[in-house]
């Protein structure tokens, strides 16, 4: 199969390195969707202690995702330098996270929580520890097949689709699987999730084995250098252009988080509709994809920063409209089915959902597609260690999903968030008082308008546009 064909990557190679960023899609939709809900309401372990697994997770991640940086960046060999980690943990990552999700239903009986606890942490931590030896590279592979400034952007554009893809399949046949009612009722099932997307995982990631290349003056023999924590922990944030973009980078992912893990608590307890989930998650989705060539278009007659910040803006105004969407009519408190919870919702909550869609396309696309330029614009000349910089971008992508996680947990319990008892009738809805709910709602809207302000601002003098990429490669070159 040809890889590129006039100097432009062909479009079937676009689509495979697409399929590495479904690892990352899928593994982190279904942690952000069922991670926190499931500990909380499924397995009754306290939110705090819920939020200290993701605490430890994030710790880990700024431990591992420099040290695979560093690892990607100094080996070599005939299955490539980056190329090789979708290969050989590929099926790792497959079975670390159906582990992960098999571990809920053998505990949710008569388990001590502390058990529970130290079980779903161990599982965890080794599950993020084979994403970061499949992400950490795979973000880097990107400077290695190109240095144009817009064939980059449509890498990026195929990378969002498929990120978005895996997140609506994700959430749509994660849903399916579970069955209908709340996660307090149907968590058993999880240890299915597990094994499908497990599965998923690892075939992702040997596509993008198959599909992907590093072009010839990058790959070199295998060198194990000594850790430089300076140079892979420290000396990127000292890059401006790489400071503006990961902070956009970790509030985008953060606004992501957010809504991702918020929305099955927004539509279980504030809509009074938990089944009306999957219709929003995936009618944002779908709408995000159906975005990207227009954020992709915008992108390239505006410049990627003036993409995000109108991106922003309509993400923002978005949200402002949804929180304007009040509970639904549900008196007796039993679980709706589908049709009845989709005509109970308002008409123009689902045009706000739609626009917040269009929104979030552009706000999670451009960051990807600013980040490569931002990094050549930070390394040293004759530099090749990209892995450096995408160890911390790695770090930071995750960091901000489970931000959101850490962040959530102890404002629920502060809230005076309650568990649904076991004795939880089935088909009835567990309620939280009214002070709870309106805390769900602020979170969800109020939380996630700041943070995509923050990612505006902090791009807002970024001076990298296409010509001065081109000057700054061809100085390079020269």
């Amino acid at each position: 199969m040809k890889k590129v064909i006039n100097g432009k990557i062909t479009p079937m190679t676009k689509v495979l390195y697409g399929m590495g960023e479904m690892t990352f899609g899928v593994t982190n939709t279904i942690l952000s969707v069922y991670l926190l809900i499931t500990l909380t309401d499924y397995l009754k372990i306290e939110p705090v202690w819920a939020s200290v697994i993701v605490v430890a997770g994030i710790v880990w991640d700024a431990v591992t995702d420099p040290v695979v940086g560093w690892l990607s960046d100094n080996s070599g060999g005939k299955f490539g330098r980056r190329r090789r980690y979708f290969l050989f943990y590929a099926i790792p990552l497959g079975l670390s996270f159906f582990l992960l999700w098999m571990s809920p239903a053998l505990m949710a009986e008569g388990t001590h929580e502390a058990v529970k606890i130290i079980v779903v942490l161990i599982l965890y931590l080794c599950t993020i520890t084979m994403l970061t030896l499949v992400n950490v590279p795979y973000g880097s592979i990107i400077m290695e097949m190109t240095d144009d400034y817009d064939e980059r952007t449509s890498l990026t554009g195929f990378r969002m689709v498929c990120s978005a893809l895996a997140t609506l399949l994700a959430i749509g046949i994660g849903d399916t699987i579970l069955g209908e009612g709340p996660i307090y009722e149907t968590g058993k099932n999880l240890i299915y999730v597990g094994l499908v997307f497990g599965i998923f995982v690892t075939a992702a990631a040997f596509l993008c084995y198959l599909g992907t290349f590093e072009r010839r003056s990058f790959v070199k023999p295998a060198l194990r250098p000594k850790f430089n924590f300076k140079k892979y922990v420290l000396e990127s944030w000292k890059s401006k252009p790489f400071r503006q973009v990961s902070i956009a980078y970790l509030c985008a992912f953060t606004v992501i988080g957010l809504l991702q893990t918020l929305l099955q608590y927004y539509c279980t307890y504030w809509l009074r509709a938990p089944e009306l989930f999957v219709v929003l998650a995936g009618g944002v989705l779908a709408v995000a994809i159906v975005s990207t060539p227009l954020w992709t278009f915008i992108a390239k007659k505006y410049g990627k920063k003036n993409a995000f910040l109108m991106s922003s803006a309509l993400s923002v105004l978005s949200l402002i409209g949804i929180f304007f969407v009040g509970q639904l009519d549900n008196p007796e408190g039993i679980v709706m089915s589908l049709e009845a919870s989709m005509a109970a919702m308002p008409v123009y909550g689902y045009i706000f959902i739609a626009l917040l869609g269009v929104g979030v396309g552009g706000v999670q696309l451009m960051p990807f597609s600013m980040m490569p330029d931002a990094i050549n614009f930070s390394m040293k000349e004759g530099d090749v260690d990209e892995g450096a910089y995408y160890g911390i971008v790695t770090f930071v992508q995750k960091l901000g999903m489970g931000a959101a996680t850490m962040l959530i947990g102890p404002v629920l319990s502060l809230s005076g968030y309650e568990e649904p008892p076991k004795n939880q009738p089935k088909g009835i809805l567990h309620t939280q008082d009214a002070f709870t709910n309106e805390v769900i709602r602020a979170m969800f809207v109020g939380l996630s308008i700041i943070i995509i302000v923050i990612g505006a601002l902090a791009v807002w003098k970024y001076t990298i546009d296409r010509d001065a990429l081109h000057k700054k490669i061809n100085k390079t070159e020269d």
